[in-house]
């Protein structure tokens, strides 16, 4: 019977956690509205504006959310070819949870600029984007102690060995 270590377990908290932040950050935007203030009757004339790079943030929403399916894809091909399914990796369920939360952010945020919304000055946004940066890092961090260790990532069956 598999027998999962600290650091297993660490690294499939933090596997999860990662993709599921922008994915709930992405839940959240969606009841998000234009707002309809009237413009005011005196024109200014410098106003400071800060536009975001909608094409750089997309092409990089889509770049995670392909990096996520990729991955995901390469997991499933090496259990097919080995005939073993790892136990409690959370790549499968990161996979799913990656594509969802980059992809649907970038098509949500697409669709919420083109009425009107700006949901990339959202905190929410900003933050959860922050946060999952840094679980990434962390996640490399553990996969580098892991294979130090010596630990293998993927644990073959007892009857394999």
């Amino acid at each position: 019977m598999f027998e999962p270590t600290p650091l297993q377990l660490a690294l499939f908290a933090v596997r999860v956690i990662a993709p599921a932040l922008i994915f709930l950050s992405a839940l959240s935007v969606i009841p998000a509205k234009a707002s309809s203030s009237s413009p005011s009757p005196i024109t200014s004339v410098v106003v400071k504006s800060q536009v975001p790079r909608r094409g750089l943030i997309l092409s990089f929403l889509t770049l995670a959310s392909f990096s996520y399916f990729s991955d995901g894809l390469t997991f499933v091909v090496y259990a097919v070819l080995n005939k073993y399914w790892p136990p409690l990796t959370a790549i499968e369920i990161s996979a799913i949870l990656g594509v969802l939360a980059y992809g649907g952010l970038a098509a949500l945020g697409a669709y919420k600029d083109i009425n009107g919304v700006n949901i990339w000055s959202f905190a929410s946004v900003k933050y959860a984007i922050l946060l999952a940066l840094l679980f990434d890092t962390a996640q490399v961090v553990l996969l580098a102690v892991t294979f130090k260790s010596g630990l293998s990532e993927f644990p073959l069956p007892s009857s394999a060995a």
